[in-house]
């Protein structure tokens, strides 16, 4: 072959590439979605950012890759995620791309249709202004990109440890890293949570904001991959190849509102094993290096043989799984991909349930799926009545938790920490914290607005930090910027000022993208203001009765609280709203969301002493002191 006829062909194929970038990049311009909430805008470079960066470069390197031999089957790719400081990662991967591109040309047959158009965060061009948030679809800028440490150092994990229990950790971050260490405190990176890249068969992730480039690194080139990531301003549901072996699917928003927010990630091994992850990070390395996260890991085995008929469906946890993979489209996605790689461990989404053994599930999964839900077999697998029925399930509403008979526990504390705040009216904490007492929406559904609106605010914690705690961590107001809160919100008239705590994490003065809600049951004897408040709430008769084809499931029969982790910030647009009567509910919930719930020891003193260790804030959070100038962090 005529090498300079290479080059020319190659120069020409990157060059279409970058023209197809700046014309797709015409058509979808930032667009501001009326969301009333303002959830978290995780401040990050957009996908499309990332590939026209890496283009740009491919096209000063263009002359190198075209030097490359056909036949290698080594890359830069492994140098540039051992140690970033070599080589930008953006560079290495479209040396790989640009290799097989060489390839492709060298057979005249494409490998796969990388349309570097919309992504979830593409067609919006992030910057930081506090008006913008993750849920409400409009997107802001990353902070300055840090050099990389070995936080986020893709390091072979030699000997990974195997988590059949389920383990939940904070991540590593070079803020701590050395108090950490010093410490013995265990944390995760995603390096070490994925492991030998080559031992990994197929990946399924989701996120909504993605570093491409670098989360390619974390992969070998040659592991089938589909990636969830949050659809453009239509909302439209679409499947794309984007890369070599990556399928990018992205699922339906009504109107084109609300964030695909879901963070996952299912991993096959090629020894068969299934690790599930559900971290609050985004696959930016920024989550992952200076802001502090939570990552839950648990891997199961596969069965010594495929269950059929009911068995493949008794458990509600690979049930769960499975709709939620439904709901995010997947199975176009893994449809198409199966075209080139027939042999991938699942060939539909149903295969979860028949191939892995879930009876070990230590939590229970917490959806929410945007959409309008109508009735109690759709209502209850979703948003906060979803929370609802795990708490009951796990034996944590009120009136079933194991302490001294004569006296039993008469308020739930509800501890809220997440990165961004939401618009509340009085009716949505009331529903939002009934839900978190185990309370079923019948009590309360056929009573009038008006009736809901005299009983007291809950006795619900917004954990978020305050303008000082922000100036006085070690990356400052920049590293804030994966926090909002918007000062047309703080100075609401009807807004719940005195609900709000600083948020302030346990190792130190990083900041917290974590989303965790902590309930822990307690004796309110001493606090007359709680003992009338929760008085009030328990008029609301519990009904366990609901109409539904899913029965209550009891994990453990007793529990003096839980904790929530997930994607979930403590918004409406979150956890859903609900309306319609007792007979018929309707719930309507703006985002795709994911969590889950771990019971807490059924001892209320354990409970809480569990719950200290497992939180990532300290405990217990300081009060707004509103009268002597406490505001929280707003960007603008």
């Amino acid at each position: 072959m005529d090498h300079g006829v290479e080059d020319d062909e190659m120069a020409a194929a990157i060059a279409a590439s970058l023209a197809t970038y700046e014309q797709e990049g015409a058509r979808h311009k930032p667009v501001e979605i009326g969301d009333s909430d303002s959830e978290d805008d995780e401040g990050e470079e957009t996908f499309q950012a990332d590939l026209k960066r890496a283009l740009e470069e491919s096209k000063r390197e263009t002359e190198l890759v075209a030097n490359a031999t056909a036949g290698s089957s080594k890359t830069t790719e492994e140098a540039s995620t051992t140690s970033k400081q070599d080589e930008n990662p953006a560079i290495s991967f479209l040396r790989q791309r640009a290799q097989l591109e060489k390839e492709r040309l060298e057979r005249s047959k494409g490998i796969v249709n990388v349309n570097v158009n919309q992504t979830s965060t593409a067609s919006k061009k992030r910057s930081y202004s506090a008006s913008q948030s993750e849920d409400d679809d409009s997107s802001n800028g990353p902070p300055p990109k840090r050099a990389s440490t070995t936080s986020n150092a893709a390091k072979p994990n030699e000997t990974a440890e195997l988590f059949y229990q389920g383990e939940l950790r904070q991540t590593a971050n070079r803020i701590t890293e050395r108090d950490d260490i010093a410490k013995g405190v265990k944390t995760f990176r995603i390096s070490e949570i994925i492991g030998d890249k080559n031992s990994v068969a197929f990946a399924i992730l989701s996120s909504y904001s993605t570093d491409i480039a670098w989360l390619y690194g974390m992969f070998s080139p040659m592991t089938p991959v589909i990636l969830v990531n949050q659809p453009t301003e239509t909302g439209n549901s679409d499947v794309k190849g984007i890369l070599p072996n990556w399928i990018m699917t992205m699922p339906f928003l009504r109107g084109g509102r609300g964030a695909m927010h879901v963070k996952l990630m299912l991993l096959f091994y090629r020894s068969g094993r299934l690790r599930l992850v559900l971290p609050t990070a985004n696959f930016i390395d920024y989550d992952w290096r200076d802001i502090e996260n939570t990552a839950w890991v648990q891997d199961f085995p596969p069965l010594s043989k495929p269950a059929v008929g009911r068995e493949a469906t008794s458990s509600a946890f690979a049930s769960t799984l499975q709709m939620v993979l439904t709901k995010l489209n997947v199975s176009p996605a893994l449809a198409s991909l199966l075209t080139d790689h027939p042999n991938l461990p699942i060939k539909f989404i149903g295969d979860l349930g028949k191939g892995w053994n879930f009876t070990k599930a230590a939590v229970k999964l917490i959806p929410s799926m945007s959409g309008k839900y109508e009735g109690w077999d759709q209502v209850l697998k979703q948003g906060h009545v979803s929370l609802m029925k795990g708490i009951m399930d796990i034996g944590a509403h009120r009136g079933h938790t194991k302490r001294d008979k004569k006296k039993p526990p008469e308020e739930l504390i509800v501890e809220c920490q997440g990165s961004s705040i939401g618009t509340y009216s009085a009716q949505w904490l009331q529903e939002f914290y009934s839900s978190c007492c185990g309370i079923s929406p019948e009590t309360w559904l056929d009573k009038s607005k008006a009736s809901r609106s005299k009983l007291p605010k809950p006795p619900l914690r917004i954990l978020f930090p305050s303008l000082k705690t922000v100036q006085s961590s070690v990356l400052g107001e920049d590293g804030g910027g994966t926090m909002f809160c918007r000062t047309s919100q703080w100075e609401g008239a009807n807004f719940p000022r005195d609900l709000f705590y600083d948020s302030n994490s346990k190792r130190g003065k990083v900041l917290m993208h974590t989303k965790m809600i902590l309930g822990l049951w307690r004796d309110s004897s001493s606090d007359e203001r709680s003992s009338t408040t929760l008085r009030k709430y328990a008029k609301q008769k519990e009904v366990l009765e609901i109409d539904s084809d899913d029965e209550v499931e009891i994990i453990d029969p007793f529990a003096a609280g839980w904790l929530y982790v997930g994607s979930h910030n403590f918004t409406p647009s979150a956890w859903g709203t609900l309306s319609g009567s007792a007979f018929t509910p309707v719930l309507n919930i703006t985002n795709y969301e994911l969590g889950i719930l771990i019971p807490l020891p059924e001892d209320i003193e354990e409970a809480e002493k569990r719950g200290n260790h497992l939180v990532s804030w300290q405990r217990p959070p300081r009060k707004y002191d509103i009268q002597g100038g406490d505001i929280p962090w707003c960007q603008n």
